[in-house]
């Protein structure tokens, strides 16, 4: 369960991560930064499958993961965790790389899940749903979002605010760092920031990448109450 919207800049782009999950389960890892055979990474881990759903490595190539909440009569359990799909995407130094190593993978071994994936300047998308995975430009703001509830229950509202907050604004990281935040008051377990009694938004991974710099930022947001106040 996440919310991810990528956000172009001048020289680059943003991509911001809410992590939504059960209260029961134990909280994520901060990040940290680990080698590979020809740069680094850097993620924060779930300390249940030792993966990760977001993160960047040195060649610019951000990816996050998002949940796919199938009807109740598709869902399926899998044998293996959709948490280490991010980090094997990240070995790669490019997004062609990046959609070839996911396109290896035999997604019968994992729940329903979506990929994006984003580096600089360009953006991939991958849903074992749909075959064709191809990069584009990134030109205006985009949003993906998943929910437990039901990810058709939880996305119309969800992008009607963000096409409010960030597309119609002037300011499109003013407007995503507000969509990120956001809470309704009356709907609070639909909300982007979301909060219910058996799960919340548990942690925001904001991702800046440009043509010379490269910053993970990872707030944890613990203890979360579903009565919570609404974001302006």
């Amino acid at each position: 369960m996440c919310t991810v919207s990528i956000v172009p800049t001048v020289d680059g782009c943003r991509l911001m991560c809410n992590r939504d999950e059960r209260r029961t389960r134990a909280a994520g890892r901060p990040p940290r930064v680990r080698p590979t055979d020809t740069s680094w990474v850097v993620y924060p881990e779930d300390p249940v499958s030792g993966g990760t759903w977001v993160g960047v490595n040195g060649d610019g190539l951000v990816v996050a993961l998002l949940n796919r909440t199938a009807p109740a009569a598709a869902r399926r359990t899998a044998p293996r965790s959709r948490g280490t799909i991010v980090p094997l995407l990240l070995s790669c130094a490019s997004i062609p790389q990046a959609v070839q190593a996911y396109e290896t993978l035999d997604v019968r071994q994992f729940e329903p899940f979506r990929l994006v994936m984003v580096q600089r300047g360009a953006v991939a998308v991958a849903d074992p749903t749909y075959p064709a995975t191809q990069a584009a430009s990134l030109t205006s703001p985009m949003m993906f979002t998943s929910s437990s509830l039901g990810d058709a229950l939880v996305e119309p509202p969800r992008r009607e605010l963000f096409e409010r907050l960030v597309l119609a604004a002037g300011d499109w990281l003013h407007g995503q760092a507000r969509f990120h935040r956001h809470r309704w008051t009356s709907r609070p377990e639909i909300s982007v920031n979301m909060a219910r009694e058996d799960a919340a938004t548990v942690s925001r991974t904001t991702i800046d990448v440009t043509s010379s710099t490269i910053d993970l930022a990872y707030e944890s947001l613990p203890g979360q109450l579903a009565t919570a106040p609404a974001a302006a």
